[in-house]
């Protein structure tokens, strides 16, 4: 959930920042934007290996909560049809 969030957020101030109501009035030459795009990205990638971290650190209690999860629908699943099966036999 932490990467969730993490991720989230990151691109949550990524489009809040791309969202300026006002025109700068700058004008980028094309060596500034490949610049300023190989920042970026520089600057992107150099997240991955901490979100790779994340997911690592955080895969059997990710693994154990959607087991949780499963487990958890296939007893109500259960249930709800042993609940038919009294109905119909009852009604019988």
């Amino acid at each position: 959930m932490k990467n969730a969030s993490l991720v989230f957020l990151i691109l949550s101030v990524l489009l809040w920042s791309s969202c300026e109501s006002q025109e700068t009035g700058i004008r980028l030459t094309s060596s500034e934007r490949i610049r300023i795009d190989s920042l970026a990205k520089k600057q992107i990638d150099s997240l991955v290996p901490v979100l790779d971290s994340l997911c690592t650190v955080n895969k059997d209690k990710l693994i154990e909560q959607a087991l949780d999860s499963i487990i958890e629908l296939r007893q109500q699943e259960e249930q709800t049809l042993r609940e038919r099966i009294m109905r119909k036999q009852q009604q019988q």
